[in-house]
């Protein structure tokens, strides 16, 4: 009897974990779905948004408690967070009624506030631990953002205690630190006095610098760079700029330059400087399209650090019009080609200085002439300023250049002149300030060049961005285009050398050299001054998505004062933009107002940027 009782209560066992649930354990837990009214706050729309987001009966409505209990224990404790978002927008005195209505479905829980007037600010001070006073001027009430008289709210303290610590650190006490802050509440006229308690620390000084990372990159490049001598008082906007001066060499993936944690002695203190490199070698390629010249691309190769101090060679190929037929003088159904070296030098005889030597040789067959030519050039470019750029050198041009009506042996050499000015915000998609550059060539026929006189070419372009609403959804652009040639008369200058009109980065509507005066073949004869002037509108309609009308104009002229002397080109059109993390890309349809013979009813281009 014993043996047969063991698997009788096996069975049984097993019979009862097998056995179905009860009913209650199998019925889903009920929910206390609930509505939520906030009153008193009729406008004011950011006071009613903190609150919002800080009431959890708002943050969790779709999550609702199981029971009515619940729902009354997260209303008890909206309370606390509701008063402190009140106090924190400076209102003392307010008061909250919160009451849940389980009577009705979905319940109803209603959250009344009369916030009460606002405290003010009235005294704010800023001092020592041991009462000295601070070193340098006073630090104002202003300068803090905490004005007398304006609403006491917990966030300008925050903030103004940030704005304490950097205006030390800009004096030199980089390790400055606010060891006390007190906010005292007077109820009986309503206003908050505020005292900052400061430890400012010795005053800093640059010590020795620390190079680390360094692999191929030599470091008396990255040291050349540092905007410090060892021994000067310590500024924050330095070692900024060291940072962004070591980037623009083009060899680091990241850069960092910060100083010790501790002060050293008499507050000289170490400062390291940490990058990691990038690859020496890269290899692209890309794809152009034209509605006129077709389908093209280009491939290149580059060196980022060919003798350890961040010099960078490029070695490219151009080819242009592989589809399409031929819009040259020449009529010849050939390609475009370009082959190209690059070879930048930085920081060279001083920093922010560069040389730049470039050799290129070129056939191209744009419509207003037919060329085979071999360039070169080298020039030095200075860094003046983080916006302001200057550059000089010589160049040279050898090789022949045909039209319908002569054939120019070409053989010069000019010595440009530029400087540019960048006060913009962006370098592909600008939405405030303005740009301005200027070229200045002396040309000289060289090797017993008959076909053309020495002659003087000058550009002066500007262009300037308004953020109309500003948060750049909004953005009104204009630019100004200005050229010309002195000394020789339009016959004796080369036709690559001169000026033209129409194309993308020119008048949109037209084909490239095609807004201008034209021959008995109606092919462009360029002239001797330009105008081009340029109006858009870049409105954002999401994020990514942008639309662009526009207006352009242009004009060239064989006079060498620039003016709307020749006929006024105008095209207008239509941009979409794709906004990216690298910038925009840009498609543009123009249709040209005012077209000549032969011109196309309208033109696409295709690009990375903004037009202008």
């Amino acid at each position: 009897m014993t043996r047969a009782r063991f698997p009788t209560a096996s069975a049984l066992a097993l019979a009862l974990l097998l056995a179905p649930l009860p009913a209650f354990a199998q019925e889903e837990v009920s929910k206390v779905p609930y509505e939520v009214d906030l009153t008193g706050l009729e406008g004011d729309d950011a006071l009613r948004t903190l609150l919002r987001e800080s009431s959890s009966l708002f943050e969790l409505k779709d999550d609702p408690p199981p029971s009515v209990i619940g729902l009354e224990r997260r209303a008890d404790a909206d309370r606390d967070r509701l008063d402190t978002a009140l106090r924190s927008a400076g209102h003392y005195d307010a008061r909250l009624d919160i009451r849940v209505d389980p009577s009705v479905q979905p319940a109803r829980v209603t959250i009344a506030v009369e916030p009460g007037p606002a405290y003010r600010f009235k005294a704010i001070a800023v001092r020592t631990g041991s009462g000295a006073p601070l070193p340098g001027p006073a630090v104002t009430a202003d300068e803090l953002g905490l004005k007398p008289g304006e609403p006491a709210r917990a966030p300008q303290v925050v903030d103004a205690q940030s704005k304490l610590v950097s205006t030390l650190a800009g004096r030199g006490y980089a390790f400055a630190k606010v060891t006390d802050r007190r906010a005292v509440v007077d109820h009986s006229d309503r206003t908050m006095d505020v005292t900052f308690v400061v430890d400012p620390g010795p005053l800093a000084r640059f010590g020795s610098t620390r190079i680390e990372g360094l692999e191929q990159v030599d470091a008396d490049l990255v040291r050349g760079r540092l905007p410090w001598a060892p021994g000067a008082t310590y500024q924050p906007a330095l070692i900024e700029r060291a940072r962004t001066d070591i980037a623009k060499l083009g060899v680091f993936d990241t850069v960092r330059v910060q100083l010790a944690d501790q002060p050293g002695p008499d507050g000289t203190t170490p400062v390291t400087v940490a990058v990691t490199e990038r690859k020496r070698h890269v290899l692209g390629a890309g794809v152009v399209y034209s509605t006129t010249d077709g389908l093209g691309g280009n491939v290149y190769w580059g060196h980022r650090n060919l003798f350890g101090g961040a010099e960078q060679l490029r070695l490219s190929l151009e080819v242009g019009r592989l589809t399409g037929d031929s819009s040259s003088t020449s009529k010849l159904d050939l390609p475009d080609l370009r082959f190209g070296v690059n070879f930048r030098k930085p920081d060279f005889l001083a920093p922010r200085q560069s040389l730049v030597l470039d050799f290129s040789v070129v056939t191209d067959n744009p419509p207003a002439y037919e060329r085979v030519a071999g360039l070169l050039t080298a020039v030095i470019e200075r860094e003046i300023s983080d916006a302001l750029k200057v550059s000089a050198g010589l160049t040279s041009e050898r090789g022949r250049v045909r039209t319908a009506e002569r054939t120019y042996q070409v053989s010069l050499l000019g010595a440009p002149l530029g400087v540019t000015y960048d006060g913009t915000d962006n370098l592909l998609n600008p939405t405030k300030g303005y740009r301005l550059a200027g070229t200045l060539t002396p040309w000289f026929p060289v090797g017993g060049n008959e076909s053309t006189e020495r002659f003087l070419a000058g550009t002066v372009t500007g262009s300037a961005y308004y953020d109309v609403v500003g948060d750049g959804r909004y953005v009104a652009a204009a630019r100004v285009g200005l050229g010309s040639i002195v000394g020789a008369p339009l016959a004796s200058i080369p036709p690559d050398r001169r000026f033209y009109a129409g194309g993308g980065g020119s008048v949109r509507g037209y084909g490239f050299q095609k807004a201008g005066p034209r021959n008995f073949a109606n092919d462009p004869t360029g002239g001797r001054s330009l105008v081009e002037l340029g109006v858009e509108m870049r409105v954002k309609i999401t994020d990514t998505i942008g639309l662009v009308p526009f207006v352009d104009a242009g004009t060239v002229s064989d006079r060498s004062v620039p003016g709307l002397n020749g006929p006024l080109r105008v095209g207008t059109g239509l941009g979409l933009r794709y906004y990216t993390d690298f910038g925009p890309l840009r498609v543009d349809v123009g249709v040209p107002l005012n077209p000549e013979r032969g011109d196309s009813r309208w033109q696409l281009y295709l690009s990375l940027g903004q037009a202008f």
